[in-house]
């Protein structure tokens, strides 16, 4: 059974069980354009992460985000924002960013997906691609994070 007619989010959803991962799904809807899915898929990496899936509606983009837990002190945020922004310049698929409030970095990549007609297999094979390159680029600098910005 295809599952096309389904929202984004509804379709990740649908992957990460098919995969057999062991998720909490939290779903939310603050404005009505954007919802976010979050699923703490185990992730074999140096420094602990998840990660986030976000749906926009208009153009329909599906933006996966690789969450570390590291956290930055308040104190550091502005050198760190700059170190981020250095190692952007070599990113290919994605950015680093990190949010001013909570201190959390993460690596995000978004894919518009606006009038693409993927099958269940294809959309399944999509979020592996994407999954693979954010947990990979994020694997590669999260020695540096750990070191540098302890929890």
């Amino acid at each position: 059974m295809e599952n096309q007619h389904l929202s984004l989010l509804d379709r990740v959803y649908t992957v990460l069980r098919k995969r057999g991962e062991e998720t909490e799904w939290i779903t939310s809807a603050d404005d009505h354009n954007i919802k976010t899915g979050i699923a703490f898929v185990p992730c074999d990496t140096f420094t602990p992460v998840s990660l986030l899936y976000t749906m926009i509606e208009r153009p329909e983009t599906l933006v996966i985000d690789v969450l570390f837990a590291a956290k930055v002190p308040e104190n550091r945020r502005v050198e760190v924002s700059i170190i981020l922004s250095e190692l952007n310049a070599d990113q290919t698929a994605g950015a680093f960013q990190l949010d001013p409030n909570s201190g959390y970095v993460y690596y995000r990549q978004s894919f518009v997906l606006e009038g693409m007609d993927l099958t269940e297999v294809q959309f399944a094979q999509l979020m592996k691609n994407i999954e693979t390159v954010a947990v990979e680029t994020a694997e590669a600098y999260s020695h540096i994070m750990e070191t540098e910005y302890p929890k």
